[in-house]
């Protein structure tokens, strides 16, 4: 189903006004891949909490509050005038765009995301749609984002926002302030009325102030879902409307329904083990807390920060790593000491990080792999003792081989059908990892995972080790999990190599989610000689996994086998959110378990 036909569908469904006021935006797949090129490419952003919260620091009123300090509105439930009364106060006279902008540049970032209005209200710019904002509201008579908008544009970073549409605890129709309002929701129970007039008095009008005063904005960050999927594609088609080349993170809409926007965001400081085929962000932060608490002094060191660097860019994604200017303006001390040596570590290495792909070879016990054309990069954490350096399952030549720092200085290298191996310098090059290139006949070719039968005869298929074809994706979830779906034809299917030590009689069961459009689709599972079909089952919700036993096979013989599941027919929804399948064996098989539906 292509992208127009959903938005078709969706707003036949709604049957009602809530796309009056915005186009309903569409693109094909070729233009979303060209539209996202630049994001794909850098690899690493700032991220930046700054707000009144900066100048509480995690204190209120003599007393440390506990949790992350831009949230110590609501955790020390402070009442709105009274807040209002502390972000009077803010006046950050050492503010200065120019050098936030060139740390972010001299650590190797490439564009800067930072919170024009996080879940206080308070807006970090010149509103006109409403007075609480640092411009009108204290005596700084500046517009900070308008400066850092110009700044980036010199420096050629990418300017982004992020703004939380769902989440204002000033206004009395935004979700969160249960201690000033009457509006305690919960998830699913909440005053639709305030909330409508939340979104179009005040979210809408600030974000198309937003797109329309700042220049190009590079995406919108949103934060906290939104209630309903129908409130989420409001702000993609608004956003999209005014700038057609804006990114939108995948935060945007309902938490319990299938991802909007155009990449997935992980959990905070997540990072998916192994990657997911889609694009994808982790948001961390250089602490514990994302805003300013003079509290938090539990700095990341340069070393972590380079390692998460490389393991989520090898896995696929961007890194996205917040700062906490503190409420004057200043960026904290630690904070520049750390990227002072991060930063020239990027810069000797950069060829390895911006504009590559995930590595090809799954999880490396030494280090970390990027890929450029016929070239991998691959990143030695730990140093070999003997320095040699094993890298299995690789079935290109080698036609050259060099340390990053090094390039005129071949390496030797020794290759078989199973391992290539690199005689290395007697130490590192580079501190605190150093990148040693290798050069192929071609793009990358290696061997496929292959899943192992456990000592206990058990064998698990979940999205580590699929080989995924057609339309069919390893993907995150919003409740911290992952899966495999967009398959919606026989030609997408999900496959993985097994070796069977123990050879026998299986039960297989099968975990997945489905919502209520997708019950009944038939699929099969095929292995070996053996052919089984079911009908999806309705699980209650789309990320409510369940399992289902699913029948038995007979795998006779040790050795390799192939597991293939696929939908047996197109249809115009996705099969499932498949989980996990399990192999279990069994002793005696009842002759009625036997193509069980």
């Amino acid at each position: 189903m292509n992208r127009k036909l959903i938005f078709m569908l969706i707003a036949v469904f709604l049957n009602m006004n809530v796309f009056s006021q915005e186009e309903i935006w569409d693109e094909t797949e070729e233009e979303k891949t060209e539209r996202l090129q630049w994001w794909n490419d850098a690899r690493f952003g700032m991220f930046i909490h700054w707000g009144p919260y900066s100048q509480l620091a995690g204190e209120y009123k003599g007393e440390r509050i506990d949790g992350i300090a831009e949230w110590i509105m609501k955790h020390a439930k402070i009442p709105v005038n009274e807040y209002r009364e502390l972000a009077h106060e803010m006046n950050p006279i050492k503010f200065d765009a120019g050098k936030w902008v060139q740390l972010a540049k001299a650590t190797g970032m490439k564009y800067i995301v930072i919170t024009a209005k996080h879940h206080d209200g308070f807006a970090m710019y010149k509103s006109e749609v409403s007075p609480y904002n640092i411009v009108d509201w204290t005596s700084f008579n500046r517009d900070p984002l308008k400066e850092l908008s110009q700044a980036c544009a010199k420096e050629g970073i990418k300017f982004c926002v992020y703004y939380s549409h769902r989440e204002d605890w000033d206004h009395p129709g935004g979700y969160g302030n249960n201690w000033d309002y009457d509006n305690d929701w919960g998830s699913h129970l909440y005053n639709q009325e305030n909330f409508r007039k939340y979104l179009e008095e005040k979210a809408k009008p600030q974000l198309r102030e937003l797109l329309t005063n700042y220049g190009p904005i590079g995406l919108v960050w949103f934060d906290r879902g939104m209630y309903t999927q129908e409130q989420g594609f409001e702000f993609v088609n608004l956003l999209h409307n005014l700038q057609p080349s804006i990114l939108v993170n995948g935060r945007v809409g309902n938490y319990d329904q299938e991802i909007l926007g155009d990449y997935q965001n992980m959990n905070d400081n997540g990072t998916p083990p192994g990657g997911i085929e889609e694009y994808w962000e982790s948001p961390q932060t250089l602490n514990d807390t994302w805003g300013f608490s003079k509290y938090d002094t539990n700095w990341k060191t340069p070393e972590y920060v380079i390692q998460r660097l490389l393991e989520i860019v090898s896995r696929g994604g961007n890194y996205l790593l917040n700062i906490g200017p503190k409420g004057n303006g200043e960026i904290p001390d630690a904070t520049i000491e750390i990227f002072s040596k991060v930063g020239p570590w990027v810069k000797r290495n950069a060829e390895s990080i911006y504009g590559t792909t995930a590595n090809p070879f799954g999880e490396l016990p030494w280090g970390y792999c990027t890929v450029n054309g016929n070239k991998l990069y691959l990143f030695i954490r730990d140093w070999p003792q003997d320095g040699v350096l094993m890298v299995h399952g690789l079935k290109n030549a080698v036609t050259s081989a060099y340390m990053l720092l090094n390039k005129t200085s071949k390496l030797a290298v020794s290759q078989n059908e199973k391992q290539t191996q690199i005689s290395l310098p007697k130490s590192p090059i580079d501190d605190p990892i150093s990148v040693l290139v290798l050069e192929i006949d071609g793009c990358p070719r290696v061997d496929p995972p292959i899943v192992l039968q456990g000592d206990s005869g058990l064998i698990r298929l979940d999205y580590l080790k699929v080989i995924t074809q057609g339309k069919t994706k390893t993907r995150f979830n919003r409740k911290g999990g992952f899966h495999i779906s967009k398959w919606t034809g026989p030609e997408d299917t999900a496959e993985w190599l097994i070796h069977v030590n123990e050879p026998g009689k299986f039960k297989i069961n099968i975990t997945y989610a489905a919502n209520k459009e997708w019950e009944q689709q038939p699929f099969e599972i095929t292995i070996g000689k053996s052919n089984i079909e079911r009908h999806v089952v309705y699980t209650g919700d789309w990320y409510n996994y369940h399992e289902f036993p699913s029948g038995y096979i007979d795998l006779p013989n040790a050795g390799e086998y192939t597991l293939t599941i696929r939908p047996k027919v197109s249809g115009r929804t996705f099969l499932m959110y498949l989980q996990s399948i399990t192999l279990s064996p069994v002793k005696k098989i009842k002759q009625e378990g036997w193509g069980a539906d």
